[in-house]
């Protein structure tokens, strides 16, 4: 029996968690729930590690989180590939790339999950339906509500007492009274996890999307290596139409099976399933202080101010790097609307954090003409030789052990060194210590954008 190759979507942003999933650092790449060693990304990753069942895993993602994601693979033999789209377009076009690829590359099956999920005890392997190859089409993974869930969508299948049953009908996220409904007709909740027969899929998409069924098939055929990545070019992608799978060919196929997953799972998409794994009104991220007074069903984030609530009732407020946010708790999930309105733009578009082929750096501050933040820097790695015209920069160590290189002169820095790069230099610093090497930069000048910089050598072919 050939081996079911995973794939994990990592695509989503999580922007019903704003401030403390962003953009640039979605709620996959968090480690929830709070308290947790890993990320989600980490965690479904290893729940995919019994090699008797699984192949490596697929790894479809977006341009801008390729690194963030590379740095939460502990070893390159735990994933086959990561995919990069350099554009997005929702699920039913990663769904196929994905599974081509697997196709391409000799699979039969996929099992298709999200990476932002909470599921305990998380082992794949153990929920695989034993006869799924005996079902013509595909299995979609259903969970028994415990409750009328408004976030979730709903599915109902034609016998609901046994395991695995023919599905009748898919339901989108419902308003409270019909999700009180579909409660008490025993439909299921949508995991968004899929096992698929790949052949069967292709056939699918052929007949109902075949235009993207074609242009899929030339990407994968036109996938690039860049670095550790195999990237989806954007010219290919742009024409693809965005459109969810379940919306794209679960809703239209006649023969899918649903199983019931008997452990306990969560798409951690709320603040209110977060508050319900966190076991406390209080989340301190830091040594900051919070202070409750006189508040009721109040949930509250804090990591780098001191947070006092007075006198609220059934609400949620999280103080987060540069951001607040408070809100009821019954009209917290409008943060995502909010969020898409064109005149909040500037703060949904709002980064800090900045990641890199070589680590992270934050922004603390900025004004027309300087800018401070703090680089950190991954071990053996280097920043490309470069040098600015508009800015000159002084940096000082904190953490670890650098070398320096300015014109013709290298020197090495080690905590509490600094040195000084007037514009116009060739420079380029390198960590040569085991750990991270964090340094604080100061940027003066009349240009500090990252579009003053000419790079002459640069390990990452930018």
């Amino acid at each position: 029996m050939k081996k079911i190759v995973p794939i994990i979507l990592s695509g989503g942003i999580g922007s019903r968690l704003w401030p403390l999933s962003t953009k640039n650092l979605p709620k996959q790449f968090l480690n929830l729930p709070f308290g947790s060693k890993q990320n989600l990304f980490q965690q479904t990753l290893k729940g995919f590690k019994n090699r008797k069942v699984f192949d490596k895993p697929i790894v479809i993602c977006g341009d801008e989180h390729k690194f963030l994601l590379f740095d939460s693979v502990k070893s390159k033999n735990e994933v086959g590939n990561i995919i990069v789209e350099k554009i997005q377009k929702n699920t039913a076009a990663s769904v196929l790339l994905g599974s081509l690829y697997a196709m391409k590359n000799g699979a039969e099956y996929v099992m298709v999950v999200p990476s932002d999920h909470y599921l305990k005890r998380r082992d794949y392997s153990k929920i695989i339906p034993k006869e799924y190859m005996n079902f013509p089409s595909h299995t979609i993974f259903g969970i028994k509500p415990n409750e009328p869930n408004v976030d979730y969508g709903y599915i109902k299948v034609k016998e609901p007492n046994r395991q695995t049953s023919i599905v009748e009908k898919f339901f989108e996220k419902p308003n409270k009274i019909n999700a009180m409904a579909y409660v008490k007709k025993n439909y299921f909740w949508n995991s968004g996890m899929f096992l698929i027969n790949i052949e069967v899929l292709k056939n699918n998409y052929q007949k109902f999307h075949p235009n993207m069924f074609k242009i899929c098939k030339e990407i994968i055929n036109n996938l690039k290596f860049d670095l550790d990545f195999l990237v989806a070019p954007y010219k290919l992608m742009k024409p693809l139409e965005k459109i969810s799978f379940d919306t794209a060919i679960l809703e239209k196929v006649s023969d899918i099976y649903m199983t019931k997953l008997k452990v306990e799972w969560d798409d951690l998409g709320t603040w209110s399933s977060l508050r319900k794994y966190s076991n406390k009104d209080e989340i301190k991220l830091d040594k900051k202080i919070t202070v409750h007074n006189d508040s009721d069903n109040t949930f509250v984030i804090s990591d780098k101010r001191n947070t006092i609530v007075n006198d609220l009732s059934n609400a949620i407020v999280v103080s987060y790097k540069d951001s607040l946010f408070a809100s009821s708790i019954k009209k917290a999930n409008d943060i995502k609307h909010i969020l898409s309105q064109k005149k909040y733009s500037k703060v949904n578009n709002f980064q800090s954090l900045f990641f890199k082929p070589w680590g992270f750096y934050e922004v603390f501050s900025s004004t027309e003409n300087y800018l401070l933040k703090k680089i950190s820097i991954k071990p053996k790695c280097r920043l490309s030789l470069q040098k600015h015209k508009y800015r000159s920069e002084h940096w000082v160590v904190v953490k670890g052990k650098a070398k320096v290189i300015k014109g013709k002169e290298i020197k090495v820095l080690k905590e509490n060194q600094s040195t000084f790069i007037p514009k116009g230099l060739k420079h380029c610093i390198e960590n040569i210590g085991k750990g991270y090497l964090e340094i604080v930069e100061v940027q003066i000048g009349s240009i500090l954008s990252e579009d003053d910089i000419i790079r002459f050598d640069d390990p990452y072919k930018r």
